[in-house]
């Protein structure tokens, strides 16, 4: 039995059409529903759960309240996407046959995502560089250091209670932090190169001297910086991962404001995380305005 389990945050109107065609191939839908007090216009067909969490508890947390409930609703497996994906009934059906042939080759601790697509752009976590479709890894699956959270495929069945999503970071690096501590514990991940998703990474793209930047609202930056400092002297993050996510911070700093709309107010809100990650502050902190409403 598959369960999909959708993270949400104030979900447009297109909501119920994206994801309700995965009904003929999940026996359940759970909705994890961070809207603040709860999302008013749900209008969802039957197999969809929701669970209102009535605030913005985090990423993590919603991700662990609906995994939980797909173990309680008898699923052996969830498939995990957040609102911006558009996956189909047959993208599940394609990702399920992955995790077999992953856990046939690996054993049973093996996680599988997708290629993500987002306006003919291939992106992955663990390479930046933008590739298109055609030129993408056609191999069926490739090992990977991590996975985005959206299209992953997990047995349920293999997770302890310290396997969870940790709220210690609340909305970007969830993946990057979940990916490297099971690592640690012998998981696999593995990235499909001929399975792909459509995922909207971010709310623009720009390109600058060749590459190709996927834009945050202002007030992300905030959670990447802020919580970057506080993943990167983890021991379990790979030193490469270590060189790499510290040594971008200033480069983002001195190149965001100046390519990006926006430019005085994303400084402020990095300017605001490295503050805040020295004073040890978690969950919405300084964001709290923005998202409590």
């Amino acid at each position: 039995m598959i369960a999909a389990v959708i993270t949400a945050y104030k979900p447009d109107a297109e909501f119920a059409s994206r994801f309700a065609p995965l009904l003929s191939v999940c026996k359940t839908i759970i909705v994890s529903d961070n809207t603040p007090g709860g999302h008013p216009s749900f209008d969802l067909p039957a197999g969809f759960t929701v669970i209102q969490n009535l605030t913005n508890v985090g990423l993590a947390p919603a991700l662990n309240l609906g995994l939980a409930e797909a173990a309680r609703q008898g699923a052996q497996v969830a498939i995990l996407f957040d609102q911006d994906s558009t996956p189909s009934a047959a993208f599940v059906s394609q990702m399920s046959i992955k995790l077999a042939e992953a856990t046939a080759q690996h054993g049973p601790h093996c996680c599988v995502g997708p290629t993500h697509v987002d306006d003919g752009v291939v992106a992955t976590p663990d390479d930046d560089s933008p590739k298109t479709p055609a030129s993408a890894d056609e191999a069926s699956s490739r090992e990977v250091a991590c996975l985005p959270t959206s299209g992953m495929i997990i047995p349920l069945g293999e997770l302890t209670p310290s396997d969870l999503f940790s709220d210690d970071f609340f909305l970007d690096l969830v993946d990057f932090e979940w990916c490297w501590r099971l690592r640690r514990r012998g998981w696999h991940f593995l990235r499909s190169g001929d399975a792909q998703m459509l995922h909207r990474l971010g709310v623009a793209q720009r390109r600058f001297l060749g590459f190709t930047f996927h834009v945050p609202a202002p007030y992300r930056h905030y959670f990447q910086v802020r919580d970057t400092l506080r993943l990167a002297f983890r021991d379990y993050v790979p030193s490469y991962a270590k060189v790499r996510l510290i040594g971008v911070l200033p480069i983002k700093a001195l190149v965001y404001p100046f390519i990006l709309d926006h430019g005085l107010e994303r400084i402020c809100w990095m300017a605001r995380g490295v503050l805040d990650s020295f004073r040890g502050v978690t969950g919405m902190g300084a964001a709290s305005a923005r998202l409590s409403k």
